[in-house]
């Protein structure tokens, strides 16, 4: 993550004035504890200055031209890539005049659809990045294929603005471990201090309520506003898991066309610009591979909706109409399918399907809130304490040490055994 820079005026501030900013860059689709982070982030340009922003805090900010901090902006990608680095769209590189790489921008992170594409000029065109890029003053040139290798490896600092656990915590979670081991150390082989127990006790359960207090925080500061735009949710043919009838959903905001998954990461799409949302067309209408695909002007699917998962239940094309009408986006009855590779089209339905439970294992700790080590990892230590502490520790020790396992295991197994048995179970419309 893009460490912040001193305060100044603000991305918003900057590009009022100078002339009017290029069309916005958006990050790609994701759940907690950057659903926010997708709606806040904005990349802004003005002749001159690049600026990345969150929430109207300014992350890094880029002067362009012959005395400023970049004067060149590089493309990787292209055929090649695929062989030197498969899982990679591509990037583009902000250099300055020694051309060294200052800055990137992954494409993986700056593409909304950037999970079901497999071409980095597909997710160049559909990142804005050249258009802004032009308007800041920089021209984007290719790097030559024999110097891609060399490109990839140098891995300057990513420009991105995801949140990460905070220093904070980090510390006080190492902490409470040292402190833990230590006791659990003196306990083998004799009485621990009171000072100890009590550091050591209360050490894993302060830990412990932050990091529930972070996950918290994270749940409120990233549910969607009810401002009473049209929202469409999934009416499934067949059967389908509590949570993806809760948590998927279409909404149609005045300048972009929002879309949540099962797992509840978000996806934005804009409505102006060359890569806009403009329509709705149903592809392979009556068939088992039916889907909505939101397409722009051009025919290129920014979103695919499996028809049978979103609209096959009763009442959903008349839901799919009003949505539409509501949205004020045409909807094509009988359209052809997009012109993509199969792969690509499966990952897109894939995406916008129920999940399927090892994909909701494996998205159980989301990159930037505590993880598994909060959980099974003070477990074992509190547990391990709470046997050692009725040889001798003070009072109150013991109930810290419960407090904190049942906080722990005790939490978790619950959301697990909910998950398997209610949450996750699929179940027909009633």
């Amino acid at each position: 993550m893009s460490e912040p820079i001193a305060e100044g005026m603000s991305a918003s501030e900057s590009a009022a004035a100078g002339s009017t900013a290029s069309p916005a860059v958006r990050l790609v689709g994701r759940g907690l504890p950057n659903r926010a982070v997708v709606r806040g982030a904005r990349v802004e340009s003005v002749p001159g200055t690049l600026l990345v922003s969150r929430d109207g805090r300014t992350l890094r900010t880029f002067t362009v031209g012959p005395q400023g901090d970049v004067v060149a902006a590089a493309h990787l990608g292209g055929p090649l890539l695929a062989d030197i680095a498969p899982h990679s769209l591509g990037a583009v590189d902000l250099l300055d005049a020694d051309e060294h790489r200052v800055a990137r921008f992954d494409l993986r992170d700056w593409v909304p659809e950037a999970d079901e594409l497999t071409r980095s000029r597909d997710a160049l065109e559909r990142s804005g990045l050249v258009p802004l890029l032009e308007h800041a003053g920089l021209a984007l040139r290719p790097v030559p294929a024999s110097g891609l290798a060399a490109a990839l490896d140098a891995r300057p600092p990513s420009v991105a603005p995801w949140r990460g656990l905070p220093v904070a915590y980090t510390v006080l979670r190492t902490v409470a471990v040292v402190l833990a081991v230590g006791a659990l150390l003196v306990s083998i082989f004799a009485t621990p201090p009171d000072v100890l127990w009590w550091a050591a006790s209360a050490g894993l359960l302060i830990s412990t309520l932050a990091a529930g207090g972070l996950w918290l925080r994270a749940v409120v500061a990233d549910r969607l506003p009810t401002n009473g735009v049209p929202e469409l949710r999934p009416r499934p043919a067949g059967a389908a898991s509590r949570r993806f009838r809760r948590t998927a959903r279409l909404r149609a905001e005045p300048g972009e066309v929002v879309l949540l998954d099962g797992l509840g990461r978000e996806r934005r799409l804009p409505r102006t610009g060359p890569f806009a949302v403009t329509s709705a067309a149903v592809v392979r209408d009556g068939t088992p591979n039916a889907q909505l695909e939101l397409r722009t002007a051009a025919g290129v699917p920014r979103a695919t909706l499996p028809w049978d998962h979103w609209f096959g239940g009763e009442g959903g094309r008349e839901a799919l109409d009003e949505w539409c009408a509501a949205a004020a986006l045409p909807l094509e009855r009988r359209a052809a399918p997009a012109r993509r590779h199969r792969t690509e089209e499966e990952a897109a339905r894939m995406i916008y399907a129920p999940p399927i439970r090892e994909i909701v294992a494996a998205s159980t700790w989301p990159h930037g809130l505590p993880g598994q080590a909060a959980v099974w990892q003070t477990a074992p230590f509190a547990f391990f304490l709470l046997l050692y502490s009725y040889a001798g520790s003070p009072a109150g020790v013991p109930w810290v040490l419960v407090a904190t396992v049942l906080l722990t295991a005790g939490v978790q197994c619950a959301r697990l055994l909910a998950r398997r048995i209610w949450l996750d179970v699929p179940v027909r419309s009633s």
